[in-house]
């Protein structure tokens, strides 16, 4: 069985961030025939149609090559104002933008989501995929997962500690890499 390889992006650039948290625990998780690799926001450029005139910035260029080669797309989101983070919108924009080359359209996608909060990034999440479909990306909308009341979860390692959501993080994972294998 061929290796899935998956970019997976936290849409927070927090260094104590509990979507990097939870994203860099599903890089340790050994599911069979997945790699999953962060690939960091922080220097992606605010998204501007007159960058693209004169072809996209490096870090875009790296950005969307990385999507290029990758197996699919792992977002992680954080939910503000029950919405999609500013950070995340921008590089999805970038990603999606067809003046040069759209990385998203055809590509896979799943969405998951960590907050302090009750509402256990819903709104982000739908959000997220609405922007990534507009894109042309094909998401995994059937199973999700939507962590809510995140800080008692994790201990102060980043080691998730609450052994629910641990488990329901494999799950996802298991069904992702199966989703994938049947569409590639």
């Amino acid at each position: 069985m061929k290796p899935l390889n998956i970019i997976g992006i936290s849409g927070s650039l927090r260094s104590a961030s509990l979507n990097t948290k939870l994203l860099r625990q599903a890089i340790s998780k050994e599911v069979p025939g997945l790699a999953i690799t962060e690939y960091p926001l922080k220097n992606i450029p605010l998204f501007n149609g007159d960058l693209e005139n004169d072809g996209d910035p490096e870090q875009i260029r790296d950005f969307k090559e990385a999507i290029q080669k990758s197996d699919g797309v792992l977002i992680v989101t954080p939910e503000y104002h029950q919405g999609i983070p500013g950070v995340l919108k921008n590089a999805l924009d970038w990603a999606g933008s067809d003046a040069n080359e759209n990385m998203l359209n055809g590509h896979f996608a799943g969405v998951i989501g960590v907050t302090p909060t009750n509402s256990g990034t819903a709104g982000a999440q739908q959000q997220v995929i609405q922007t990534l479909k507009a894109a042309g990306a094909t998401v995994m909308e059937d199973h999700s997962l939507k962590v809510a009341k995140a800080p008692d979860k994790f201990e102060t390692n980043g080691q998730l500690s609450d052994k629910e959501t641990d488990e329901a993080l494999l799950s996802y994972l298991n069904t992702f890499a199966d989703w994938l294998r049947k569409k590639i």
